[in-house]
This record gives structure tokens, C-alpha cells and sequence, in this order.
């Protein structure tokens, strides 16, 4: 990366030779020197910034797979370990054991089909992937069929309610809080109340997390108009949703 700075750098600095050069020496030869490497120092760094782009394009898009890759790995193993249920109890002759598990995992793909539907794609692509990488942390979400968000938020309010679930969910993570639970899990209910949108976050079962997880939401949230409030052992985030016609 640092060659490609300095390119940057040196091709405009070179400009300055034939620029000295018509200074002491006007003329037609240096003018026409002077025209003719200016209009070789624009080419090639038109052509240094498309290859700089192109570079950047394929790192970033090496990372997007790298990272899918995982995602789907550990999805994979999800349903590998379902199977395996499956299979064992088939021949078990468990047949109401194999009911709980097609339900359960029929309800988990009606409930992320919901939570597709909320208008909060950053949010939902956050939540998705956190589902689908992390093993230490459960992560149980709640969402009615019919909720709609879309339009309620303005850019600077979603993001901030993006950074602030991510600010509540890492500080429960990484404070090590969770180890002293045996099995930790995060609990996120979106909802609707009075016409206002909720979202409401909370450590299941560690209460002595909440203030933790709320401490973090309400700092993220410092810089837009979204206040949180703490509730029922957790945190609840409202805002105002637009009059539906």
C-alpha cells in the first residue's frame, strides 16, 4: 500500500521539472515538454487510481467471501448436528423427539422471515451474521408477523440504533459476565406500542448484566435523537413510527 502512495505522490511532484524548465527557459520546446508530461502524469494516474480501486474492490470482496464462508460453515454445522438428531432418534424410534426438533427448526426460519421483512436491513444483516458466527452467546429474537419499519428511522437515527444494539451486545460479550452464566443468551423483542417501534435487549437469564448491556446502549446513542430507557431487567429503545395511510 505504501508504493501506492508514494506514486501517488511522486507522479504529481514530477510535474514540477518541466514546470521549472518553461520558467527559465520559455519557449515552444519547453511549453510543448511541459504540456506533453502534464498530459502523461494525468494519464497515469488515471490509470494508478482505476488499478488502486480495482485492488481495493477485490480485497474487499475477498473479505465479503471470507467472511460468508464462515458464516455458512457454522449454519452448516447447525443443521448437520439437526440432522444427526433426526437420524438418531429415526432409529430410535422417537418420533415425537423428531417432531421437536422440525418444529423448533421451523419456527427459527418463520421467525428470521419476519425479522427479514422489518425494514432494518443493516440492523438485520448485524443480527443475522452475529446468529451465525457466534458460539459463545445465544441469541433469541422475537418479531411479529406484521411489524413494518420502514421509513421511520432517518440515516443518522438507524445507525445509530445499529451502533448501539452492537455497543449493548459486545460490552455483554466481552465483559465476561457471560461465563458466569451456563448457558448465556441475548434476548432482542421488536415490537410496537401506542405508535411507537420498540426494541427491546436484555441478558436472559443474568440479571446482574442489564446495567452493563444498558450502560453501553445509552452511551452508542449519544449522538442521535433515540433515548433508551431501562425495563424490565433490560433496555428499551423507542422511536416514532410515520402515520400509515
Amino acid at each position: 500500500m505504501r508504493s501506492w502512495g508514494n506514486l501517488s505522490l511522486i507522479l504529481p511532484l514530477s510535474a514540477a521539472f518541466p514546470l521549472v524548465l518553461a520558467w527559465i527557459f520559455p519557449g515552444i520546446a519547453t511549453f510543448g515538454l511541459l504540456a506533453v508530461w502534464l498530459a502523461a502524469v494525468f494519464v497515469l494516474l488515471s490509470r494508478h487510481e482505476k488499478m488502486r480501486r480495482t485492488r481495493e474492490v477485490g480485497e474487499v470482496r475477498q473479505s465479503m467471501q471470507s467472511f460468508f464462508l464462515g458464516v455458512l460453515s457454522h449454519q452448516r454445522h447447525d443443521w448437520m448436528n439437526d440432522l444427526q438428531l433426526i437420524y438418531g432418534y429415526a432409529k430410535m424410534g422417537k418420533s415425537e423427539r423428531i417432531e421437536e426438533i422440525v418444529t423448533r427448526v421451523s419456527e427459527s426460519m418463520h421467525t428470521e422471515s419476519r425479522i427479514a421483512k422489518l425494514g432494518l436491513p443493516e440492523l438485520v444483516f448485524y443480527l443475522m451474521t452475529f446468529k451465525g458466527e457466534n458460539r459463545e452467546i445465544a441469541l433469541h429474537i422475537e418479531a411479529d408477523s406484521e411489524l413494518r419499519y420502514d421509513g421511520s428511522l432517518a440515516v443518522r437515527e438507524e445507525e445509530g440504533l445499529i451502533r448501539a444494539v452492537r455497543a449493548g451486545m459486545s460490552a455483554y460479550r466481552y465483559s465476561g459476565l457471560a461465563a458466569n452464566v451456563s448457558a448465556p443468551a441475548l434476548r432482542i423483542v421488536f415490537g410496537e406500542e401506542g405508535g411507537e417501534a420498540t426494541l427491546f435487549i436484555e441478558p436472559e437469564n443474568d440479571p446482574a448484566a442489564a446495567s452493563v448491556l444498558h450502560q453501553a446502549v445509552e452511551e452508542a446513542l449519544e449522538s442521535c435523537e433515540l433515548r433508551a430507557e431501562a425495563a424490565d431487567g433490560g433496555t428499551l429503545i423507542r422511536w416514532r413510527l410515520p402515520v400509515r395511510t
